[in-house]
């Protein structure tokens, strides 16, 4: 493998106070549908070291949080959302101290596919993000015997459980402070996650990293969170604190049941999914808003309606000239190839 130079100091980040993770009265819908609110009136406050689990049924917004805590979706109350004391969207110095996994690694949506399917590049491991992985080879051997990985397995070659292996490798080869992790062990067999929580735990006791897990598969986590977070179907907080506060959780393990944290979740989640019922309430399909979308509405020029414009508009756009500079095809003489959009506007 090639030598690479030592890895660069980390920025600093400037003291914070006893909470990782603040989240003061967040409201947040996407804007294909702004009456559609996926999370409502929410507050989060997550200290340094802890560990928490994080609870709710399809469509409860636990994924649009964990985006939102990763900096991949601005919030209009973005000045109420601190992760390191520091804004979750716009502060830079968050990318080398926070670590967002979720299952939409490695995928790439294909039209006639209908969903995603696995990224094909003919690469071995140890090739990707290298400068990485040299600038901690002892956490990523640590990592590369905990995952069983072969760092020679080649990327085009790997099963879904090996892909999410190799995934976890890079996204956890950084040293962090903050890791979010939405479903990322559906893939994993169960010795593999087992090691896995046991590492992560690990993780949180000896260097104060701060853990937020989203899943559904509730086997050995008895006992692992310090905290629990319950979204509800409303998208707002059912119940939040530290595992010792929740009476229900205490009442089961004085009664040795032997899945604690799944009763405390089927408790929860089945009130829900009856009250659906008596109301015939379903869960939207995930596209299912599409025929919503405004289709003036350019998005920078990547929507689908880029070429539409309003009433409004059309004559001021129709004034001034459309022209391509430094392009390839302005030398290739297309410069004038954006006026066939002009008609039937």
């Amino acid at each position: 493998m090639s030598e690479f130079p030592k890895p660069k100091p980390l920025p600093k980040v400037p003291d914070y106070g006893p909470n990782a993770i603040e989240v003061k009265g967040l409201t947040f819908a996407y804007d294909s549908n702004p009456n559609n609110v996926i999370l409502n009136d929410l507050n989060l406050e997550l200290p340094t070291g802890s560990r928490c689990l994080l609870i709710g049924a399809n469509g409860s917004g636990k994924s649009t949080l964990m985006r939102i805590l990763a900096g991949r979706h601005l919030a209009k109350a973005e000045r109420d959302i601190k992760v390191l004391g520091l804004n979750a969207f716009r502060d830079t110095k968050l990318n080398f101290h926070r670590a967002y996994l979720d299952c939409d690694w490695g995928m790439r949506t294909v039209a006639f596919a209908g969903t995603g399917v696995p990224l094909m590049a003919d690469i071995p491991v140890h090739k990707m993000m290298e400068r990485l992985q040299q600038s901690y080879p002892e956490r990523r051997d640590e990592l590369v015997e905990m995952l069983g990985i072969d760092l020679h397995w080649r990327m085009h070659q790997l099963s879904d459980g090996q892909r999410r292996r190799v995934q976890l490798l890079l996204g956890l080869i950084r040293p962090f402070k903050v890791l979010l992790l939405d479903e990322i062990t559906t893939s994993l067999d169960v010795c593999v996650r087992q090691d896995l929580l046991r590492w992560l735990e690990n993780e949180s006791q000896e260097r104060g990293a701060t853990i937020i897990y989203a899943t559904h598969i509730f086997d050995g986590l008895d006992d692992w969170p310090t905290h629990l977070t319950y979204l509800t179907d409303n998208g707002d907080t059912g119940w939040q604190g530290q595992l010792e506060e929740l009476e229900y959780y205490q009442q089961l393990k004085l009664e040795k049941h032997p899945a604690k944290m799944l009763a405390v979740a089927d408790h929860w989640l089945r009130k829900e999914l009856e009250r659906k019922r008596a109301q015939k309430r379903f869960e939207k399909a995930q596209g299912a808003g599409a025929h919503e979308l405004d289709p003036t509405n350019r998005q920078g020029g990547y929507a689908s309606g880029r070429n539409i414009r309003t009433e409004e508009k059309k004559d001021e756009e129709m004034s001034a000239p459309l022209v391509r500079k430094s392009t390839l095809s302005d030398m290739m003489g297309n410069a004038g190839v954006m006026h066939k959009h002009r008609e039937g506007v």
